[in-house]
């Protein structure tokens, strides 16, 4: 497949006196994001608490008091393709994405051999940015910096290129962050509307495929 069926996306936040303003700044544009392509989430629903915080100015301190001497805090964002959430029931959309989310963290994290820290994220509703305007649902997700080593210390751990990028065999890795966003979205696509949507894209990437070829032949015959 050409086309990822899931984009995620990860930085950090330094704890310097530029990152904790950093960090507050993207806390409170997360939770108040207002534009004419994004769509308000109920309060209640919008923010999820996963040890982190309910809401922004709970999700800083609490990043403040977790930082460690490299990350104050791990910021990523999860956007599952808004063509494929279409074929997903609507009523049932945020709470899939929510699913994902958190599967995906959580794996991510086990993956690499480490407990699964504190961690809360904020939904967001909003259309594409294309002709089409398609609604995409996506996730903002704030990690501690540190992690409880089970004997009541907390240790920082390093996350590699190869665990967050697409090339470099990046792929291959089994605590790949793209890997795994893909793999836990597309078993909850099997689980709800079944795998007829992999052939849907497979029809796709052929057809982009026939056109590449196409516009190919045309550039060498001018």
């Amino acid at each position: 497949m050409t086309k990822p069926t899931i984009i995620p996306n990860w930085k950090y936040q330094k704890p310097t006196k530029g990152g904790h303003r950093g960090l507050k700044k993207l806390l409170k544009y997360v939770s108040h994001r207002e534009s004419p392509r994004h769509r308000p989430v109920e309060t209640e629903a919008r923010w999820v608490d996963c040890g982190l915080g309910s809401n922004w100015k709970e999700v800083y301190a609490n990043a403040g008091r977790f930082a460690g001497p490299y990350v104050l805090a791990h910021h990523l964002v999860i956007s599952p393709a808004p063509d494929l959430m279409l074929l997903i029931p609507e009523h049932i959309r945020q709470e899939l994405v929510r699913e994902v989310t958190e599967r995906t963290i959580e794996t991510w994290h086990i993956e690499r051999g480490l407990a699964v820290p504190e961690y809360s994220y904020c939904l967001h509703d909003r259309d594409t940015d294309d002709d089409y305007g398609l609604q995409q649902l996506h996730t903002h997700i704030f990690i501690a910096g540190t992690i409880d080593n089970g004997l009541g210390e907390r240790q920082s751990h390093r996350v590699n290129r190869e665990q967050v990028c697409t090339d470099r065999g990046g792929l291959n890795r089994a605590d790949n962050l793209h890997r795994i966003a893909r793999q836990e979205f597309e078993q909850i696509l099997d689980r709800t509307i079944g795998q007829e949507w992999r052939l849907q894209r497979e029809l796709e990437a052929a057809r982009d495929e026939i056109g590449t070829r196409f516009n190919a032949v045309q550039e060498i015959e001018r």
